[in-house]
């Protein structure tokens, strides 16, 4: 079993038997029982069947209503035991200490809450979304997460031990210092805690979330209670006896789970790779939330006053009681979306987000008619002054804007599962920038009234911002159900079906199946057997490559694409190049009904994956494969022009440690043609290489804010464009096979279509980039034949 997180090859052991369910727990026989030809129960039991069959129906139902809402229940639960702790907590010292040292305890619990948001932007939430696709076993992965939030809380003990040691230089206020001194010791099991609930809420274990936060509230408020009662209450005492409540509980749950945990020191840094291409966005998306949320009271105490920012901030402590609410429904909604999107794609995760979103809009729209009717006498409750009368309309119309910004949370959410988090920056950015701008124009002209109504705009755009960003990502789900969608369960079972067909086996033997990648036009699966014995022959692991109904195939395209795999495995499979081992799959099998290949499996992870982390990826490296990989493929164009026809970097798997380079995935005859107006002098090679030339040139998205990816993506197609062009031996018809390639690769890029939708659009982007990436690249070329000696003007 490799652990380098390759997709071909690594193993998560999901068993298909149609005994079991796609989440592994054995399935109950049918709650019902066949009742043919008996119309009572066996004799003695003074019941009929029929009274059974109610019964059973009745606990089905219980069964399936609690299924559906005891999570979001128990969810719920949770985060009233967490707000109710931390009101209880602030009554408890405000009744045994003065104001100050309230205030205090105060400015350390934000300290400590920002420091754990960022732990859940960077750690916690990459895990939650990145479970199901981790580099390496499940163990590994969360061993991994929980090393790096000890890292954290390792840098924030440091930083507050130096504040601490300035202060104390400084001689600062002694209850500052004794706060930060025990800030410093209070925060690693603070982070720990949050950890270990976020962990649980992960994988949607919500009562175990539960019983830690209910445990860490008791031990919190006796600990504050007996403080009290001995008169040692201050704003440091109160935050130790929330260190001692989260020690004592969170190392309890760590013995218990320590069985979750396997550390890896080489996996901890490939999972820190993958969590922080994710978490930079995600706290960038936090910080633009906070600045939406603050930037009224920052507009009103700089135009209006301080004292309509207190009045401001009054009314939203009226709106906010919903908070606890939105926040439950919260934690649970990552998870769901995420094993949405692992059960049944995009179509699901689309569906299931509605839902949510429709439920929060709800719950939500009941609240605010209760705000409609109560809040003026709600905040004369609260608050008392003239300051505070009259404010019915602020705190319904703040309301509402809560209401716009908790039915944009699951379109955030679904972005962030779908690791789509720069569209919620973008979204949160403009919202932030309608914010701000119509609140200083409203205000000017209406008050606290225009403040709200600029809030509730600049919510109601970063919500429909999300929404669309989510909607236009995620496709409709087909109106009429596709098999290949319908869940992972149907999946397995087809491709269950074309290993009995292939292997003439009439019984499901327990094959164990794992889908390692997915495009539009296929599903590809892994299959083993449980018992570690071959499959096949000799062949212990087996590919298949299951096409997808509505991507509407023929037998003939695909055996197409089985003869062209064949020729590639004849030509290429066994070879060692420059220290390279090059592999193809050989093709076993054409199953008509369902429509699939069997194939040989081949070692290594996707060539662009490995050149978006860097992982042992230097510039001898990719020289070195590189011109293996020319020296492979020009075997296969050299017999009877044959053409790869989706020559990627997708499709081409490499393991640089063990200098593994494999060839998968040819592409169908017809799109392998060339426009009249191209030459096809050097085709093949040329339509295949402009293919990688354009692959290249129009990945923009896995580029973004990754120069890096960009630049080895670039070095590693220059270094295979040069290779090729070195083996043809006259100047001039260098370059005009440069001109070849370049002609092809602008004939692919044409087929871009654009239009004035969004998709179109942001195809007009797509080409502009490439173009400009394809006329950089081939001029480098062009520039170093014409001058081989100026190694300036090479990649690098």
């Amino acid at each position: 079993m490799h652990r380098n997180g390759n997709p071909w090859t690594a193993r998560r052991t999901i068993a298909v038997s149609l005994s079991h369910s796609h989440d592994g727990e054995s399935r109950r026989p049918p709650l019902t029982p066949n009742v043919v030809g008996f119309d009572r129960a066996p004799h003695g039991t003074g019941e009929t069947l029929g009274g059974k069959e109610e019964r059973w129906t009745t606990l089905s139902l219980l069964r399936t209503a609690w299924g559906t809402w005891g999570t979001h229940a128990l969810a719920l639960a949770d985060q009233a035991v967490v707000s109710a702790a931390s009101f209880l907590t602030t009554v408890v010292i405000a009744r045994w200490t003065i104001p100050n040292e309230l205030g205090l305890y105060s400015i350390g619990i934000s300290l400590l809450v920002s420091s754990l948001s960022i732990q859940e932007s960077l750690i916690s939430l990459p895990y939650t979304i990145q479970q199901h696709r981790a580099r390496g076993t499940p163990a590994e992965h969360a061993g991994s997460s929980l090393t790096h939030s000890a890292l954290l809380s390792a840098l924030g003990i440091v930083i507050l031990l130096v504040i601490a040691l300035a202060l104390s230089a400084t001689g600062a206020d002694p209850r500052l210092r004794a706060m930060t001194w025990t800030l410093a010791g209070v925060l690693p099991f603070a982070f720990l805690r949050e950890f270990g609930r976020k962990f649980s809420l992960a994988h949607l274990h919500t009562g175990q979330a539960l019983i830690l936060d209910s445990a860490v509230a008791t031990i919190q408020l006796a600990g504050l209670c007996w403080i009290g009662w001995v008169g040692r209450m201050s704003g440091a005492t109160a935050c130790a006896a929330l260190g001692f409540a989260c020690a004592s509980t969170s190392i309890v749950w760590l013995c218990f789970s320590r069985g979750k945990f396997a550390f890896r020191w080489t996996q901890v840094l490939t999972t820190a790779r993958q969590s922080w291409g994710l978490g930079r966005w995600l706290f960038a998306g936090q910080i633009t939330v906070s600045v939406q949320g603050y930037i009224t009271y920052w507009l009103l105490a700089l135009v209006v006053g301080t004292t309509a920012t207190g009045v401001f901030a009054a009314c939203m402590s009226v709106v906010l009681f919903a908070n606890p609410v939105i926040t439950g429904m919260n934690n649970i909604m990552t998870p769901r979306a995420v094993f949405a999107l692992k059960e049944g794609g995009g179509a699901l995760l689309r569906r299931q987000m509605v839902r949510e979103g429709l439920l929060l809009g709800v719950v939500m729209t009941s609240f605010c008619f209760v705000v409609l009717f109560i809040g003026d006498d709600v905040m004369r409750l609260l608050y008392r002054g003239k300051e505070y009368e009259g404010q019915g309309h602020t705190v319904a119309v703040l309301a509402v804007a809560l209401l716009a910004s908790a039915v944009g949370t699951p379109a955030s959410i679904a972005l962030a599962s779908l690791e789509r988090a720069r569209a919620i920056v973008w979204a949160g950015s403009i919202g932030a920038v309608i914010t701000g701008l119509l609140v200083w124009l409203l205000m000017v002209e209406w008050g606290l009234v225009g403040a709200a109504y600029g809030f509730l705009a600049g919510n109601v755009a970063g919500s429909v911002g999300r929404w669309v960003a989510f909607l236009t990502l995620v496709p409709q789900c087909n109106p009429k159900p596709d098999p290949m969608q319908i869940g992972s369960d149907s999946n397995s079972a087809m491709a269950v079906r074309v290993i009995q067909q292939f292997t003439r086996s009439s019984i499901d033997r327990g094959w164990v199946v794992e889908q390692l990648d997915e495009g539009g036009q296929a599903i590809v699966y892994a299959v083993t057997s449980p018992n570690q014995q071959p499959v096949w022959q000799a062949y212990r692991s087996l590919v298949i490559k299951l096409y997808k109904p509505s991507a509407a195939p023929n037998v003939e395209v695909v055996r197409t694409q089985l003869d062209a795999l064949s020729r590639l495995h004849a030509a290429v499979d066994g070879l060692t190049i420059n220290g390279w081992k090059i592999s193809s799959p050989a093709p076993l099998y054409l199953c008509e009904s369902p429509l699939a290949l069997v194939m040989t499996m081949v070692p290594g992870r996707k060539l662009d994956l490995c050149l978006d982390t860097g992982e042992n990826v230097t510039s001898e490296v990719l020289e070195s494969a590189s011109r293996a990989f020319v020296a492979a493929m020009n075997r296969y164009w050299s017999i009877d022009s044959n053409v790869h026809g989706d020559l990627s970097l997708n499709n081409v798997l490499c393991g640089i440690v063990a200098r593994d380079l494999s060839f998968v995935d040819l592409g169908a005859h017809e799109h392998c043609l060339f426009r009249d107006d191209v030459p096809k002098r050097w085709y093949p090679a040329s339509h295949d290489l402009a293919y990688m030339l354009y692959g290249t040139g129009i990945t923009v998205k896995a580029t973004i804010g990754h120069p890096g990816a960009l630049l080895r993506r670039q070095m590693f197609t220059h270094g295979v464009l040069r290779t090729f062009i070195e083996t043809i031996k006259p100047l001039e018809e260098k370059q005009r096979s440069l001109d070849e390639i370049e002609a092809c690769a602008r004939a692919h890029l044409k087929r871009l279509a654009a239009s004035w939708s969004l998709r179109g659009l942001w195809y007009v982007l797509i080409k502009y980039i490439a173009s400009r990436r394809i006329d950089t690249m081939v001029g480098r070329l062009k520039a170093e034949f014409d001058d081989p000696l100026c190694p300036h003007k090479r990649f690098g």
